[in-house]
């Protein structure tokens, strides 16, 4: 039986994570001692954190999620992947070097483990590190292109606070984009996880073109009960050779509507989920937006399968802003290290964003990020937003406006 509550000692008091509730804050010193007194967490309210002190440079002593790309091989060659998977890394890290990392990262006290690839179920020894990781505590899930799961495969994953992360991006639209992967096939997996009542998500990718076969999928997995997210696609990996598939203003409406179905959906699934590591995401957004520059090396982090340490998924693809080696120092070292000058680069620092409708907080514009800036305009601090990505933030922005004036009329 996994602990209900998760806690860890932060520079300012305590980080807690509630697995009924899937909720995670801050708290102060004086937390310790109500739990010591056998307090619940409904009654710890009154120790909460309203703020905590933002220095600069500000980091928590630890990621709460590390993304681990447990090998960069991939059985898919698929023409958006941010990493180019496909072949191995040259000198990947050996399965016990893998497992020594996951136990500096359960010292180190982080909370949540994605593992990644390349396609992670392709690693000859996945499920020793899976379970591995599942043994030391971490809140896990498992990002896959869905063509290794088996009924043998299901049987052998954990049940508690372990998701099944598929990735889809259409129904016809999914051979072009995935090339040996099809929609029939991936949808005759998705329902065997649904019939072993795994929980599983599915992630798509918005395109310039497959807007309406997202829709589909939405409805699909309202159907079988599966969660739905959706990002846009990025010109990152092998996705620099694609740029047709970069969604253009003309999609953004369409596309928000679709944002705004799945938001609403996501609410009924979070008391379902318990703590997942959307629940460390949303989270992260949350301080991302206290700190006023993004969250990448101040409460997440990335490591390559050849054992380098980045602040986010985004400056792994790119080889941007390095943290350090795992086979030169200790996870802890590293954390504790400057990743670059990451940390220093906060929403200010970007041109232009200062006379931006977009730049005020309530717009919560993702676009001041250093290296999707540089991807866009050869400038690490100009807007870092696609032409898509304002449009449809704007949309996002009106529609939540109305919804807060029609409240505010009843």
């Amino acid at each position: 039986m996994r602990p209900r509550l998760r806690i860890r000692r932060e520079r300012f008091g305590f980080t807690l994570a509630d697995a009924v509730t899937g909720k995670v804050g801050f708290y102060g010193d004086d937390v310790a001692a109500a739990l010591l007194e056998g307090a619940r967490y409904e009654d710890l309210a009154e120790h909460q954190l309203d703020a905590v002190p933002l220095e600069p440079n500000f980091r928590l002593v630890a990621p709460l999620i590390v993304w681990f790309e447990i090998t960069r091989a991939c059985n898919l060659p698929c023409r958006h992947c941010y990493i180019s998977a496909g072949p191995r890394r040259e000198g990947e890290l050996s399965k016990d070097e893998i497992l020594d990392v996951l136990q500096q990262l359960r010292a180190a006290g982080v909370f949540a483990l994605v593992l990644v690839g390349g396609e992670p179920m392709s690693h000859p020894h996945f499920v020793e590190i899976l379970h591995a990781a599942h043994d030391l505590g971490f809140v896990i899930s498992i990002a896959t292109n869905g063509t290794y799961i088996t009924q043998e495969m299901i049987d052998r994953l954990p049940r508690e606070e372990c998701v099944v992360s598929v990735s889809l991006d259409g129904t016809s639209f999914q051979k072009r984009l995935r090339l040996t992967s099809t929609y029939e096939d991936i949808r005759s997996r998705l329902e065997l996880l649904a019939d072993n009542d795994i929980k599983t998500a599915v992630m798509t990718t918005v395109t310039q073109y497959n807007l309406e076969e997202l829709e589909e999928i939405f409805e699909f997995t309202q159907e079988k009960g599966l969660v739905f997210g959706l990002a846009p696609f990025s010109p990152l990996g092998r996705g620099r050779r694609h740029p047709d598939l970069l969604p253009d203003p003309s999609v953004a409406t369409r596309a928000s509507r679709l944002y705004a179905r799945n938001a609403e959906d996501r609410q009924k699934w979070y008391p379902k989920l318990g703590l997942c590591v959307t629940s460390f995401l949303n989270f992260s957004y949350q301080l991302a937006h206290a700190m006023r520059r993004e969250f990448c090396a101040a409460s997440l982090a990335y490591i390559t399968s050849n054992g380098k340490v980045y602040p986010c998924s985004v400056c792994a693809s790119a080889e941007k802003f390095v943290g350090g080696d795992l086979r030169e120092q200790p996870f802890q070292e590293i954390w504790d290290g400057e990743f670059g000058g990451i940390r220093t680069i906060g929403f200010d620092s970007f041109k232009g964003c200062k006379t931006c409708d977009l730049a005020a907080p309530e717009a919560a514009c993702a676009g001041r990020c250093p290296v999707m800036s540089e991807v866009y305009t050869g400038d690490p601090l100009q807007c870092g937003a696609s032409p898509y990505l304002r449009e449809a933030n704007r949309q996002n922005r009106a529609r939540k406006a109305a919804t807060v004036g029609r409240s505010e009329g009843e």
